[in-house]
């Protein structure tokens, strides 16, 4: 082989070894795409978190029970004498004026009882006249001595049998006129028609098993409802204070009525004690023996630091919120639920304007840095929409 084709391939090997040890230098130095080439590079990984501003302000403390409706007044309607039913003048479910006309019972022998009475009473008023006549005749035959004292007398006293007997026999007509009304059943109270158990002819005396109807007073209406013996005092208190207001939930309708009464002891069997509130019903909306739930403030926390209850957390220690900090860092703050409520709650431990972690917590530990993932509403707006409600 000649000098130059020993020089040739001693060239040749040099480069082939030179472009190797060059694409090795190359393939160990250049960085993998999206990584830092020290740790030190290396982004920081932030947790996706939705926060609030903890407020302070009032806070209702309101206590929910299941509470059912009952009417204001309900009447039975019932016959007082013996008689058949002549008309019935009302609908099933018909609402009433009070004083309407419920049903008409046979009155005819009523009605001629008192009729009798009547033309007696006339009868008794002419004797008392022809009475008086005489004993003013008698009286002038006295006074001219043809008559005697005793005759006199004896006319005074029949005028006075006579008016005995006219007074006697206005209270019997009177008492007749009671026995025809009785047979006219009026509504005692305005209110809804119940079920109607009578016909035309039926016979009805007093004293019966069953009432004719019965009329309930449905607007204004009454929720009766127990509470426990724990919020007593406090309910109490709240009545002194002033009116107490008291809501409830009908499907989707809210009606808004106030406290009316609250019962003189406590009864042990239940635990807790009856109370009452009254609602205007115009619409019918309560309907008697409908279980409704209902809503009271009890009191009212004043100067409450007031969260979402969904920035609370429990861990080992107790409960605690997860503070950010300025350079969006958190923390873990201890603090205590003093009152929750649906949407808020009241916790001591936490300052005004401590803006807390919402929704993410879970993915959290102290000393990690969080992003804000959706701007939330702050518990104040929270409180505001629900009371809105």
């Amino acid at each position: 082989m000649s000098t130059n084709s020993k020089q040739l391939k001693i060239t040749l090997f040099l480069l082939i070894a030179f472009g190797v040890m060059a694409s090795g230098w190359w393939f160990f130095s250049t960085p993998v795409k999206g990584q830092s080439t020290t740790p030190k590079d290396k982004p920081e990984q932030l947790v996706k978190v939705q926060s609030e501003v903890a407020v302070k302000r009032d806070l209702p403390e309101v206590l929910s029970v299941t509470g059912f409706v009952t009417p204001l007044k309900t009447v039975d309607i019932r016959s007082q004498v013996v008689a058949t039913v002549q008309s019935v003048n009302v609908l099933e479910g018909q609402t009433v004026r009070a004083g309407q006309s419920i049903f008409s019972l046979d009155e005819r022998g009523a009605r001629a009882d008192s009729e009798k009475l009547a033309a007696q009473l006339v009868k008794d008023q002419v004797a008392i006249d022809e009475a008086q006549r005489m004993l003013a005749r008698n009286t002038e035959l006295f006074a001219k001595n043809f008559v005697s004292k005793s005759i006199v007398d004896t006319s005074s006293s029949v005028v006075e049998a006579a008016q005995a007997a006219l007074k006697a026999d206005r209270a019997a007509l009177a008492s007749g006129q009671v026995a025809v009304d009785y047979r006219r059943l009026t509504a005692p109270i305005a209110g809804r028609v119940g079920e109607i158990k009578v016909h035309l002819g039926s016979l009805v005396q007093p004293g019966g098993v069953d009432a004719l109807t019965t009329i309930s007073q449905m607007d204004p209406i009454n929720v009766t409802f127990n509470i426990p013996e724990r919020y007593v005092r406090s309910l109490l208190a709240e009545q002194r204070a002033g009116t107490v207001s008291v809501t409830v939930q009908v499907g989707d309708e809210k009606l808004d009525g106030k406290l009316s009464f609250i019962d003189n002891a406590i009864d042990a069997t239940v635990g807790g004690i009856k109370a009452r509130a009254v609602f205007d019903n115009p619409q019918m909306i309560l309907w008697p023996g409908a279980l409704v739930d209902v809503s009271l403030t009890l009191k009212t926390i004043t100067g409450a630091i007031v969260i979402s209850p969904r920035a609370v957390q429990v861990g080992p220690s107790g409960q605690f919120v997860y503070v950010i900090g300025e350079d969006e860092k958190v923390t873990a703050q201890p603090v205590k639920i003093d009152y929750l409520a649906t949407g808020a709650a009241a916790v001591s431990g936490l300052k005004e304007g401590s803006r807390v972690v919402t929704e993410g917590g879970q993915n959290l530990r102290p000393g990690l840095k969080i992003a804000e993932a959706k701007a939330a509403p702050s518990s104040e707006k929270a409180a505001r929409t629900e009371a809105a409600q």
